[in-house]
C-alpha cells in the first residue's frame, strides 16, 4: 500500500510543498530513497532507520521504498525526516492514513529519534496555510517563528515515539496545540534595543545629520564623504536609533529570510526591527549579492527593510559596486542556478561613507599628498551610474576644538526618531496603506501625482537641470527628496525652500557630473 505524507523545502525564500510517497513491499530488505534528492536528503534514511530501531518501533525486513514528490525539483534540506518516518508508519499500518495526511510535517530526527529544529520552516509554513493546511507538525525549536502567522495549529513533540503514540491515538493524554493568531507580535515582545550610537554623542556635523534624517524618513540612499575620523561611521551607526517600525508584514517578510539563513538563534527570534548590516570589505560577491551552491540570501537581503552600510565604499571590488545598480533600482536581486530563477527581495537603506582620496584628506592640500592622478583614480572605482542612485550627499568635514569640547546639547536619537515617525505616518497615509509606502520607492507616476512643483519650483529645477547636466533620474530622486523633506515639516505642497534643499544635496561634481566626491 501507498502511503501519503506532507513536508516542504526552502526555494530562494520561498516555500514548496513536497509530497511524501512510502510503499513497504516483500522482497530483499532495501530502503531506497528517489526524488532528485541532494546528498543530505538522501542521508535521510539511515536517520530515519536508527530512530527506528532507538524507538523500538522497528522498520520490518522488507523492501522500502520512498519518493519525494515533485521529481523534477531538486530536494535540499534535513526537514524531510519527520514526514518520510510518519510515511513509514502509515504504510506499517501503525498509523492511520487520514490522521497523517491532514497534518505539514517538518523536522530533523536524531538518531535516538529526538526531534530537532531546521532552517527555514517560516517561508514553508506560508506557503503550507497558501495551499490550505491548517495543522502542522514541526520541532519545539521553529515553534516562535511559527506563531508569527494567523491561523495555523501548532503541535511539537519531543521525539518520533510520542509523535507517534499521537496519531495513532494511543495517549491518554490530550494533546495541547498552540494557536497562531498573529498576535504573538506585540510592543512588549519587540522592545526596542538601545542604539550602539546616539545622535547626541556625535559633536556637531549638522548638515550630515539632517540628510540622514531625511534619508531614514524616506528612505533615500545616502553617501557620507569626507576625511578619515571626523564621524562617518558613527553617524551611519546612528541611523539604527532613530529608524521607524516595522509593520507585521515586513517583520515576516524579514524573518523569513533570517529563517532561511538560519539566523534566527536557538529560540527563533523575530527580527522585530529593521536590520543594520555593515559587511566588511572581503566580503565575495555570494556574500552579498546571494547564491552559492546552495542558494542563499546574501546580505543586501539581510538588509531588506533595513540599512545597508559599506563603510569605505571605494575598497569593495569594482565588480561588487556595479553589481549594485540593479538592487538599488529594482530592489530585487535575481539569480539563474541550475536552469532555475531565484529572487531574493533588496529593498534597503543604502548607507555608504568613504574617504575622498587614497590618503583621506582630499582637497585639504595641508594634509594630503595624493597626486592628482591618484586622487582620479580613486574617485573613478565609483562610476557614474551607480552615483547617479545616490539621492543624498554630504561632505562630513573636521569640526574645530570649540565644537568638540562644547557643552551644548545635541538633538538625542528619541528626538530625530519622533519626527521621522511623523514623517512616516504621513506616507502611510498618503499611500493608503500600499507596501514600500517611503517616498524614495515613488514610481514616475507616483511623483507626477504627489510631487507638484509651483510655477517658481518649476523655474528653479529647470535652472538646476540645465546648469548641473541632469538626468532624469537625478530630477525624479531630487523631487522624491523635496518630498521628504515637506513631510518633515509637516507641509502638504513642496515649496522652493524644500526643492532647494534637495537640489543642495545632490552635491556636483565640477564638471557637471552629478554625485560623489568633491
Amino acid at each position: 500500500m501507498t502511503t501519503e505524507t506532507f513536508s516542504g523545502m526552502v526555494s530562494g525564500i520561498e516555500g514548496i510543498m513536497i509530497t511524501v510517497q512510502a510503499d513497504i513491499s516483500d522482497g530483499l530488505p532495501v530502503f531506497n530513497m528517489v526524488g532528485l534528492l541532494a546528498s543530505e536528503v538522501r542521508e535521510a534514511k539511515e536517520r530515519v532507520r536508527t530512530a527506528f530501531k532507538n524507538t523500538d518501533l522497528r522498520l520490518p525486513p522488507k523492501r522500502i521504498s520512498v519518493n519525494l514528490a515533485p521529481a523534477d525539483q531538486r530536494k535540499r534540506g534535513t526537514g524531510f525526516d519527520l514526514a518520510i518516518a510518519v510515511a513509514l508508519l502509515v504504510a506499517m499500518g501503525r498509523v492511520d492514513q487520514e490522521a497523517a495526511g491532514s497534518y505539514l510535517f517538518l523536522g530533523e530526527l536524531a538518531l535516538d529519534g529526538t526531534i530537532t529544529r531546521i532552517q527555514g520552516t517560516l517561508p514553508i509554513l506560508h506557503e503550507a496555510l497558501r495551499r490550505g493546511f491548517t495543522r502542522c507538525v514541526i520541532p519545539e525549536g521553529n515553534v516562535r517563528e511559527a506563531q508569527l502567522l494567523t491561523g495555523l495549529e501548532i503541535h511539537t513533540f519531543e521525539n518520533l515515539y510520542s509523535l507517534y503514540v499521537f496519531l495513532s491515538g494511543k495517549s491518554s493524554n490530550n494533546v495541547k496545540a498552540i494557536i497562531a493568531d498573529g498576535n504573538a507580535v506585540s510592543e512588549s515582545s519587540l522592545k526596542r534595543p538601545v542604539p550602539k550610537v546616539d545622535f547626541s554623542q556625535i559633536r556637531g556635523q549638522k548638515l550630515a545629520k539632517r540628510a540622514l534624517t531625511i534619508a531614514v524618513a524616506g528612505f533615500h540612499h545616502l553617501f557620507l564623504d569626507g576625511p578619515p575620523g571626523v564621524g562617518k561611521s558613527m553617524l551611519a551607526e546612528a541611523a539604527a536609533g532613530i529608524l521607524p517600525d516595522m509593520s507585521r508584514e515586513e517583520i515576516i517578510e524579514t524573518t523569513i529570510i533570517y529563517s532561511v539563513r538560519g539566523l534566527l538563534g536557538e529560540e527563533g527570534q523575530w527580527i522585530g526591527h529593521r536590520p543594520f548590516r555593515n559587511p566588511g570589505h572581503a566580503v565575495t560577491k555570494t556574500g552579498i549579492f546571494g547564491g552559492g551552491r546552495d542558494p542563499r540570501p546574501g546580505e543586501i537581503s539581510l538588509a531588506h527593510h533595513g540599512v545597508l552600510f559599506l563603510d569605505e565604499f571605494t575598497e569593495y571590488k569594482q565588480d561588487i559596486l556595479e553589481m549594485m545598480r540593479l538592487p538599488l533600482e529594482e530592489h530585487r536581486i535575481m539569480l539563474v542556478r541550475n536552469e532555475r530563477t531565484i529572487v531574493y527581495p533588496a529593498d534597503f537603506l543604502l548607507i555608504a561613507a568613504s574617504n575622498p582620496c587614497p590618503c583621506g584628506y582630499y582637497p585639504d592640500r595641508r594634509l594630503c599628498r595624493c597626486t592628482p592622478q591618484q586622487v582620479q583614480r580613486y574617485q573613478s572605482k565609483l562610476s557614474g551610474p551607480v552615483l547617479d542612485r545616490m539621492d543624498l550627499f554630504v561632505r562630513c568635514d573636521p569640526m574645530d576644538y570649540r565644537t568638540f569640547a562644547g557643552t551644548d546639547e545635541e538633538t538625542p536619537s528619541a528626538v530625530i526618531r519622533s519626527r521621522v515617525m511623523e514623517a512616516r505616518e504621513r506616507q502611510k497615509h498618503r499611500f493608503d496603506g500600499e507596501k514600500g509606502y517611503f517616498n524614495g520607492r515613488m514610481g514616475n507616476s507616483d511623483i507626477r501625482r504627489l510631487c507638484r512643483l509651483t510655477e517658481r519650483g518649476n523655474r528653479l529645477l529647470e535652472r538646476a537641470f540645465d546648469v548641473y547636466h541632469l538626468s532624469g533620474r537625478s530630477v525624479n530622486r531630487i523631487l522624491k527628496v523635496a518630498r521628504t523633506i515637506a513631510d518633515l515639516e509637516g507641509k502638504a505642497d513642496i515649496s522652493e525652500d524644500h526643492l532647494t534643499e534637495a537640489i543642495l544635496f545632490r552635491r556636483f561634481l565640477p564638471e557637471g557630473r552629478q554625485g560623489g566626491m568633491a
